[in-house]
């Protein structure tokens, strides 16, 4: 339909070039469209530019549907790539009249583009989105389906729960503990009475799945259904329920929780003493203590959950062990003792030692402990998951001391730039500008002019910028901006943050497309006349590709 319009639009433009009676100006818009819709861009924004040049001001009606245009005709591009960047576009317009992208992106023989416009589509709150997703449950892929019934049970709509239930009959047992959660995140009748149907499923995993959902949705309503499942002879399940039964505080089960906390097996004893302690049993800190002093790593994270009891933690600081002095010291981050402040960098800047930082669970998936590892970056190159991991512990421990001391947080800063850390300065960076003290502005001035840090120095750029500090910073990102232009901003491929980037003084490309989407976003959301020249600009003069997405931008900015 789009595509008919657009080729109605530009026959009626052949005509109306001939018309006697029409103004220059007229007759320019109607040579933007004809050439929009011919693919002829470089030229289109070139002319627009030049009608800027003679005016002085932008006509944002003709933006709009230039921008629409480009995005219509980078979607109906045979590239993979073309249709990836058009439809991020769309989807960061916030336009209506873009969402046809969205809808056609899920009839995509490419699942990557299916899943970003799943994503897009569960962010629009109206039925015509709703229904998109609806038909995504017809899709070949199970990963597909599987995300269009997750995205309607979050919404909680009124067909989720029996999509859901369909699907989950249709997918092989071993994959069904991924059901429960969304049962349990609906939360009316019909999913509740699936749920109770799974507490007898054949499978160990899928239990315990309810168990840990009941837990995370407080379904309280559920309690008298889980009590008797305390005794059960499998230990992962035991620890399954004693955490359910902790977390939703239920002193019926105070005298089961007590019995089990003797347990031969120590992860069902340790989370049951943890259970007893949330129902109010001090007594039970000092069993968790004694597993902790032994190096139970569990026993030791669960004590950050505990404030007021440092002792043990502050002793195992010195342990030889390099699990159990790690875990101790981010245990005790997160009861918000001083001593661990002064520690913080030992975990947050990068050594030769190489640390890595990945997550162990208990078999019941309720205790989690951080494993400490050598050789980062062999094992981030083959485990993307284990990065990611990696990088979130740091950044949630940089929050934490964001709110336990300013002082403690921007010294940090300033050693995350000085040392280069640049998995972190992206996230540092948002946290000294959502800080937006004069500390931290001070941080971020002085390291925007640090040298042999270029991505040190264009996120401090971007965001004093955002801040509306006094300065050369807008004129200083676009300029970069159109330096950069030629980087192309999205790609298919995934990449590894250890394989790239063998000198700090330049950035890899994928620090580069990052940066500069982040860079583009702001610039289209300040909404002025300097920032929607660097976008046309950089569309005319740029990567080819770029320009899908920012026309998304473009048209964001018009509205």
């Amino acid at each position: 339909m789009c595509k008919f319009f657009l080729f109605f639009t530009g026959f009626l433009t052949l005509i109306a070039l001939h018309a006697s009676d029409l103004s220059p100006a007229s007759i320019q818009t109607g040579r933007l469209s004809f050439l929009i819709q011919q693919g002829e861009h470089e030229q289109a924004l070139k002319l627009y530019q030049k009608m800027f040049q003679t005016t002085g001001q932008h006509d944002f009606e003709v933006l709009h549907q230039m921008a629409l245009g480009i995005l219509d005709y980078g979607f109906n591009q045979h590239d993979p790539e073309c249709q990836l960047l058009a439809l991020f576009g769309a989807s960061v317009s916030a336009h209506e009249e873009a969402y046809y992208i969205l809808e056609e992106s899920m009839k995509s023989r490419f699942p990557q583009l299916q899943l970003v416009a799943l994503g897009a589509l569960a962010r629009i709150q109206n039925d015509r989105a709703d229904q998109i997703m609806l038909r995504a449950l017809g899709s070949p892929s199970a990963l597909i389906r599987f995300e269009a019934v997750h995205q309607l049970c979050k919404k909680k709509h009124p067909q989720a729960v029996n999509q859901t239930e369909s699907l989950m009959y249709k997918t092989p047992r071993a994959f069904m503990a991924i059901y429960p959660p969304l049962f349990a995140m609906v939360g009316d009748v019909p999913s509740t009475r699936i749920l109770r149907r799974l507490l007898n499923h054949p499978s160990k995993s899928v239990r315990v799945a309810v168990y840990l959902s009941i837990a995370k949705y407080k379904r309280d309503d559920l309690l008298p259904i889980i009590r008797p499942q305390l005794t059960q002879l499998h230990f992962a399940q035991q620890e399954a329920c004693a955490y359910a039964l902790g977390q939703l505080k239920d002193q019926q089960s105070l005298a089961k929780l007590e019995q089990v906390a003797s347990s031969s097996y120590p992860v069902v004893a340790l989370t049951a003493q943890i259970a007893l302690y949330r129902l109010g049993q001090e007594k039970a800190i000092e069993a968790i203590e004694q597993a902790a002093q032994k190096g139970d790593l569990f026993a030791i994270a669960a004590l950050g959950d505990i404030p007021d009891h440092p002792r043990v933690l502050l002793s195992l600081l010195s342990h030889a062990n390099l699990n159990v002095r790690f875990n101790a010291l981010i245990a005790l981050v997160h009861q918000h003792h001083p001593q661990a402040l002064e520690l913080m960098s030992e975990i947050l800047i990068r050594d030769r030692r190489d640390l890595a930082f990945t997550k162990q669970s208990s078999p019941g998936h309720t205790l989690k402990a951080w494993k400490v590892t050598a050789s980062a970056s062999q094992l981030f190159k083959d485990d993307m998951n284990a990065y990611q991991e990696h990088l979130g512990l740091k950044e949630s421990l940089l929050e934490e001391v964001r709110h336990q001391s300013e002082a403690h947080f921007v010294a940090l800063a300033h050693q995350i730039f000085n040392n280069r850390q640049n998995d972190l300065v992206p996230f540092i960076v948002e946290l000294l500008e959502d800080l937006d003290t004069p500390a931290a502005i001070d941080c971020l001035k002085q390291h925007q002019q640090q040298l042999g840090a270029p991505l040190v120095r264009n996120y401090c750029t971007l965001a004093l910028y955002r801040l509306q500090e006094e300065g050369p910073y807008g004129e200083q990102l676009r300029q970069w901006v159109k330096n950069q232009s030629k980087t192309q901003m999205i790609r298919f491929e995934p990449f590894s943050p250890w394989e790239l980037g063998e000198t700090p003084h330049t950035l890899t490309p994928e620090e580069t497309s990052q940066f500069l989407i982040k860079a583009f976003e702001t610039l289209g959301l300040q909404q002025d006349n300097q920032g929607i020249e660097t976008l046309i600009e950089t569309m005319a003069t740029g990567h080819g590709k770029n320009k899908y997405a920012l026309a998304g931008l473009l048209l964001r900015a018009t509205q």
